[in-house]
Parts: C-alpha cells; sequence; structure tokens
C-alpha cells in the first residue's frame, strides 16, 4: 500500500464543472457524465490542464443512499449547459494526503481523519450543499490514463479551519 505523509497545502478558489448522481453505482454515474460533457469540449486528454475532483454526498444525514459528485476545473467562462452545474471549490488552508490504489481509499481516510484529529488543525465541518450533506474532496491525478484502479493517484483534501 502506498500511502504519502499528511501535508498542508492552500488552495486557490476554483471554478468548477459539477457532474452529479445518485444511484446504485453513483461513481460510475457521475463519471460517465464528466466524461460525455468533456469530451465534447475537447477537455478530455491528458494535456488539459483541468483537475478533477470527487466527493460523496448523502441526501440524509444517514450514511445510505448516497450520491457522488465529480467536479471538473474549467475556465471561467464557461456556461453551465443540461444538468452540468457551474461551482467553486473553496480556497483555503487543506490538509491533503496521496495515496495510490483505489482499493487503499478507506486506509488513507482513516490515516487523514487520524491526523487531523491529533493535529492543532480543525476540520471546517459538514455543510449542506444543493445534493445533500457533503466533506473533503477526492482528486483524481490520473483521471485522464486508461490504468487499472490499483494504479489510480489521488490526492484527499480537507478544507481547516483558519
Amino acid at each position: 500500500m502506498t500511502l504519502d505523509e499528511v501535508r498542508l497545502e492552500r488552495l486557490k478558489k476554483m471554478h468548477v464543472a459539477s457532474f452529479h448522481a445518485v444511484s446504485d453505482t453513483p461513481e460510475e454515474d457521475a463519471w460517465k457524465k464528466l466524461e460525455t460533457w468533456a469530451k465534447s469540449k475537447g477537455l478530455f486528454k491528458k494535456t488539459t490542464e483541468a483537475r478533477v475532483f470527487g466527493r460523496n454526498t448523502y441526501p440524509t444525514k444517514n450514511p445510505e443512499p448516497h450520491g457522488y459528485e465529480f467536479l471538473m476545473t474549467i475556465e471561467e467562462n464557461v456556461e453551465a449547459e443540461g444538468d452540468v452545474k457551474i461551482k467553486e471549490i473553496p480556497g483555503g488552508l487543506y490538509a491533503v494526503l496521496r495515496f495510490t490504489d483505489l482499493n487503499n481509499i478507506g486506509k488513507a481516510w482513516e490515516k487523514l481523519w487520524t491526523w487531523i484529529k491529533e493535529s492543532k488543525h480543525e476540520h471546517v465541518g459538514w455543510k449542506k450543499g444543493e445534493h445533500g450533506w457533503c466533506t473533503s474532496y477526492e482528486e483524481h491525478l490520473t483521471w485522464y490514463e486508461r490504468k487499472p484502479p490499483e494504479e489510480w493517484v489521488f490526492d484527499l483534501w480537507v478544507d481547516l479551519k483558519k
């Protein structure tokens, strides 16, 4: 298992296109929406500077049902169309943990939340958004590559209080 050390990073506010799904397979369904839209805009390629973040969403305060929202960074002049919404990822101080292999996502989140709990920092808390309760982000660093999930690389981002 590859888990890096937690680091602190300042993130600038980012303009993003949002793709959301609630289903038995919300991650896959939201991804299909992102991929279709990004390909139509010429953004679905390795040479793009776009970044892709994802996060679980919860319509209630219970763990199920849950949805998933993908967020792709875009230029500020891009407008909403269809069910694609335009949003912002807030800037600020984040605790960040890099890991490899989608199978390690649970262990990676556990390590990051433990680090925050044991540090002098505090999470900003859960926020009620358009699709329900949400917190933090999973940045998919190798989203444009056709690799098996065991080779995917992620950064987990948790927004900290100032």
